[in-house]
């Protein structure tokens, strides 16, 4: 499959969300082509990493999928290799100051709560609904996460 433009990653992040994938889900496998990994793989490696970290609502778990992509475009192979990683990181931290400028914060708590969308850190899944979709800011979350990690 030829790998996505940023901008076509992102639309196809986005209906991927609303397909049901999670958030990580959604920006990981519309990324895999790039990454010479399986969308199958790149579903099951970002499964967890969804509701800001298995739903403990920490980072947003689509920022953890776009520094995920960014390190396997970008990240060292050797383990010593300090210049490499040192880079790395300023490409990811760069990504998500750019995330956090254009929503405020990274955290998924903070993002559903300017949202009022009042979670609990551990809940349950909730079942992916219209009114679930209505009110969830997260699509434009993963459009902007594939976008900026394939830039």
């Amino acid at each position: 499959m030829t790998p996505p433009t940023p901008e076509e990653a992102g639309a196809r992040a986005a209906e991927r969300f609303a397909q049901g994938c999670t958030c990580a889900q959604s920006v990981l496998a519309v990324c895999a082509p790039a990454l010479g990994i399986g969308e199958a793989e790149a579903m099951r490696l970002a499964s967890g990493l969804g509701a800001g970290l298995g739903g403990l609502r920490e980072t947003c778990g689509a920022v953890t999928a776009m520094a995920a992509v960014i390190g396997l475009r970008k990240g060292p192979e050797a383990p010593m290799d300090p210049k490499t990683k040192a880079a790395l990181y300023k490409d990811v931290q760069a990504a998500v100051g750019d995330f956090d400028a254009a929503f405020g914060t990274h955290g998924c708590l903070e993002l559903l709560r300017k949202a009022s969308i009042h979670k609990q850190r551990g809940e349950a899944p909730e079942a992916r609904t219209a009114d679930y979709y209505a009110k969830r800011p997260c699509a434009a979350f993963v459009r902007f996460c594939a976008e900026r990690a394939l830039r």
